[in-house]
């Protein structure tokens, strides 16, 4: 059997350095992502049989009926023979976004992303573009409340051996072209109504996080960038592939890289509509996004993360087991780390907010 990472919910992990679980064969490690409500009548035993090694709870309770199930689940996976992990996301943040909108990234340059959302009206002077629901930590205003959030969600639970940190970027359409994939500033403008940060801030906030659990191993999680055949299909004939994007991606990885011995990589073939013939077999893409993180930053002033050092996080919803094992055949033969199998959705959606320009 092999070892195996669980989580409900949104099927995430990654394993760092020699605490790894060694493969069997050519298998890497699996992840199961399971949300806690998930896990009330789950046989933990079974899914230790069934090759999982570790078992990953999503926090998204503070307080409450809610936060009550996940510790109940934290617990049963502690004390089973299954490690105990977490899974917090980052970026995509509904509730930081609802209570400081100022704080979201913004959809300024590019107008492409208006094919999306052809109805929506023109921002005024005193307006600006925000993309909701997306809170990155590119923001010093952000970064401390993130890091205050993570706190806050980790109060009172189990240990875990890992803390995986989804999305440790800016939000999609960056440039304002409309990609999901297109993540790799905050503001491509120059209205701002936050405090912008370098480009090391998502490993200063992977410190900062394992500074608050020591103990723990603090896992980054991050999409691939835009692709050559993407202009006309989903960038509305952007050309930032040949410009900006990996160049900037690529500065953001390196620092990331030095504090963090693994790396995810959100392979959600189906979710960002990359189920095409052109990567040739069946969830051909996982291992072209994978490579990715080998091919492209050599060649956009940046170093290659090799595959050993990758997690790859493939979608275990809204696909076949057929399909599932093709991403996960896919991860394989890349040589990855480990795989994460995503039962449940890991929500990747976003849409325009005008806000005021100089609001609270």
């Amino acid at each position: 059997m092999q070892p195996v990472i669980v989580m409900i919910g949104v099927w995430s992990c990654v394993w760092i350095g020699a605490v790894c679980p060694t493969a069997i064969g050519d298998e890497a490690p699996r992840v199961l992502l399971a949300l806690a409500d998930q896990l009330q009548d789950t046989e933990l035993d079974a899914v230790h049989r069934q090759g999982y090694f570790s078992v990953a709870i999503p926090l998204t309770q503070r307080d409450g009926e809610g936060r009550h199930v996940q510790k109940s689940a934290a617990e049963r996976v502690a004390g089973s023979r299954l490690e105990l992990a977490y899974w917090i996301e980052i970026g995509r943040c509904v509730e930081l976004a609802d209570s400081n909108p100022r704080w979201m990234a913004s959809l300024q340059g590019h107008s492409e992303w208006r094919r999306l959302f052809p109805r929506f009206p023109k921002p005024g002077d005193d307006e600006i573009v925000k993309n909701y629901p997306w809170v990155p930590i590119g923001y010093q205003e952000a970064f401390d409340a993130h890091r205050e959030r993570v706190r806050q969600l980790l109060e009172g639970l189990p240990p875990p051996r890992t803390i995986y940190l989804n999305d440790l970027q800016a939000a999609p359409s960056a440039c304002g072209c409309g990609h999901s994939l297109c993540r790799w500033t905050t503001d491509y403008g120059p209205l701002r109504t936050a405090t912008r940060l370098d480009d090391r801030a998502a490993a200063r906030f992977v410190n900062a996080i394992q500074e608050m659990v020591p103990a723990a191993r603090v896992v980054p999680v991050l999409a691939t960038e835009c692709e050559q055949a993407d202009k006309e299909e989903v960038c509305g004939g952007v050309g930032c592939f040949d410009g900006i994007c990996w160049r900037a991606f690529s500065k953001q990885l390196a620092p990331l890289a030095e504090v963090s011995p693994t790396i995810g990589v959100l392979a959600l073939y189906r979710l960002f509509d990359r189920d095409r013939p052109r990567y040739g077999p069946p969830a051909g893409w996982v291992g072209h996004a994978l490579e990715s993180l080998q091919s492209m930053p050599p060649i956009r002033d940046g170093e290659a993360v090799p595959a050993k050092r990758l997690a790859a996080v493939v979608q275990g919803w809204d696909v076949s087991e057929e399909q599932l094992r093709a991403q996960v055949e896919q991860a394989n033969r890349l040589g990855v780390r480990q795989v994460v199998v995503a039962r449940a959705p890991i929500d990747q959606s976003w849409e325009p907010r005008i806000i005021p320009r100089n609001g609270p």
